[in-house]
């Protein structure tokens, strides 16, 4: 028995050892492993806050974009809102005129005055509504362009 004692402290004893072996190269990876999570959630915030600052510099941009627009959109209303006033006035003024004229020749003169200054008029102010939508949608664009390649910089280089 004594015999059957000892074989069974001498398994056990190995199984101990054994035991330990692994849990020591088990440590060894799990150390490894630790390191690797580590870094791994060290670049990953790293990452997710360039992104929240790029977000937020694109953010900024397109208040500006917008803010622009608007300004725009309420200048554009604005011209709309004189242009009609101007072509009414115009209009009421030549009416006052062709009932002031003396002759059919004299108020076919003021009516072919009325449309070819009214037509100009308002020629000049398309080509001014136009240059004005161009020049808020050139701005807004390059203002994109800018807050976006500031936001998301895909040439930067790796750490």
């Amino acid at each position: 028995m004594t015999k059957k004692i000892n074989d069974t402290v001498k398994t056990e004893a190995a199984d101990t050892l054994k035991a330990e072996e692994i849990i020591k190269s088990t440590s060894k990876v799990a150390d490894s492993a630790r390191e690797f999570v580590k870094r791994s959630a060290a670049s990953a915030k790293e990452r997710s806050d360039n992104l929240y600052e790029g977000s937020e510099k694109l953010n900024s941009g397109l208040e500006k974009v917008l803010t622009r627009a608007v300004t725009g959109y309420v200048g554009f209303l604005g011209n709309v809102a004189q242009a009609t006033h101007s072509n009414i006035n115009h209009a009421l003024t030549t009416a006052e005129k062709l009932a002031a004229a003396q002759s059919l020749s004299e108020a076919a003169q003021i009516q072919a005055d009325y449309v070819r200054e009214s037509t100009s008029a308002n020629i000049d102010r398309v080509r001014e509504a136009v240059n004005t939508t161009r020049e808020v949608a050139m701005e807004g664009v390059e203002v994109v362009r800018e807050s976006a390649s500031k936001a998301w910089p895909y040439g930067k280089k790796a750490a």
